[in-house]
């Protein structure tokens, strides 16, 4: 397979291969990877620091199941393989060699899709109408914990459907809260009316993806008490 080089800010040229090469011994003061794991998501890119004396001598990354590239002096994984992957990286040639500075075996995990959320009211759930007036924000939670469900992903954009008397009019977003013309329509629907969420577009790391499982929310009107 074919190679190529890459210069990252002051570091040396890297050839970032894969397929099959010889295995040679791995140097006692090879290098180390940050953050240290041995698990990976499948086509989910993971960010690694690089460490060790043997830096400056890496001449071949090779990662057998995935891609592997440089990004702002630090090494991109991603899987797209299940199970197992192989990471090794080797040396500038010693005698006709290149020698082995790192070998690293992750297990590969599927990646769950989060469930979003509407100011962290779930799916087919009730929201009090003033409540997403007032805030209306799109969240797709980092963490599934319930008290979490702020604590959430980037979200790039995201498309809202109102329906009045008939009539369904959809908005677009850019961020992850809804547009004055979104939560004024909001204000104007009835009790038990629903709003819908489509194509939430959210990044994570250096990837985006879209969520295309709509989020369907059921508006109460607030009941106002007079004494």
């Amino acid at each position: 397979m074919g190679r190529f080089s890459l210069l990252v800010l002051m570091m040396p040229f890297f050839a970032l291969a894969q397929g099959g090469e010889p295995v040679f011994k791995v140097k006692a003061d090879g290098l180390k990877l940050f953050p240290e794991t041995q698990t990976l998501y499948q086509n989910i890119s993971q960010r690694f620091k690089l460490t060790g004396t043997g830096l400056s001598s890496i001449d071949t990354v090779i990662f057998a199941g995935g891609t592997a590239r440089w990004k702002d002096s630090m090494l991109v994984l991603k899987p797209t393989k299940s199970k197992t992957v192989l990471l090794k990286i080797y040396g500038k040639a010693v005698e006709g060699q290149k020698p082995l500075l790192l070998m690293n075996e992750f297990f590969v995990q599927k990646f769950v899709e989060p469930k979003p959320n509407v100011d962290g009211v779930d799916n087919d759930s009730v929201i009090h109408r003033m409540k997403v007036v007032a805030q209306g924000y799109v969240n797709v939670p980092i963490k599934p914990d319930k008290e979490l469900k702020r604590y959430s992903y980037k979200v790039l954009s995201f498309q809202l459907q109102t329906s009045r008397i008939g009539i369904i009019d959809t908005f677009k977003a850019n961020s992850n809260r809804m547009t004055y013309a979104m939560r004024d329509a909001i204000d104007k629907m009835s009790d038990g009316s629903v709003i819908q969420v489509n194509n939430i577009r959210y990044i994570m790391g250096y990837d985006t993806f879209t969520i295309e499982q709509p989020l369907r929310v059921y508006i109460r009107n607030d009941t106002i008490v007079k004494f």
